[in-house]
């Protein structure tokens, strides 16, 4: 009886723990369907993104939200595109970002964007389109190639 109090005890704590950390709570939370990853495993595992920082912050509706920003391999990306003109040039950085809401203890994706940035500050954000995330979670190129390559004039 002592063994199953303690282990209650251990748990709720652990569950107050998690809830005051939204970002570990974003971290270990596993993808759907279920395959045993975690967001945190998935992302760390993306070959295509360096750097990446987590943030959280509540939004104007007073939800909490954490925010995962990675730089995207811009040169790696372009790589599997097509020749394109001199019109366009790879863009100098890409960033992309994933917002994560946690209400009442459940955690979603709430949206995520691309942002690109010539040499010269011209910047460009476009939303990240369905399927994105799962193209991530899965290992596989995220960022169109489109969206890599900005007017050679900016």
């Amino acid at each position: 009886m002592a063994r199953i109090v303690l282990l209650s005890m251990v748990l709720a704590l652990a569950a107050c723990a998690e809830e005051s950390d939204p970002v570990g709570m974003v971290r270990s939370a596993r993808l759907a369907p279920d395959t045993g990853k975690t967001v945190e495993t998935a992302l760390s595992a993306y070959n295509l993104f360096k750097d990446p920082v987590w943030e959280t912050y509540v939004d104007a509706d007073g939800r909490t939200v954490v925010r995962f920003v990675a730089e995207y391999d811009v040169s790696r990306g372009v790589a599997d595109c097509p020749p394109v003109g001199p019109e366009v040039r790879p863009a100098a950085r890409v960033f992309v970002t994933l917002r994560y809401l946690l209400e009442g203890g459940v955690v979603s994706l709430a949206d995520g964007f691309i942002e690109a940035y010539s040499t010269t500050g011209y910047s460009a954000r476009y939303l990240a389109e369905p399927g994105t995330v799962d193209r991530i979670y899965a290992g596989k190129p995220c960022v169109g190639c489109m969206v890599l390559y900005l007017p050679a004039s900016l």
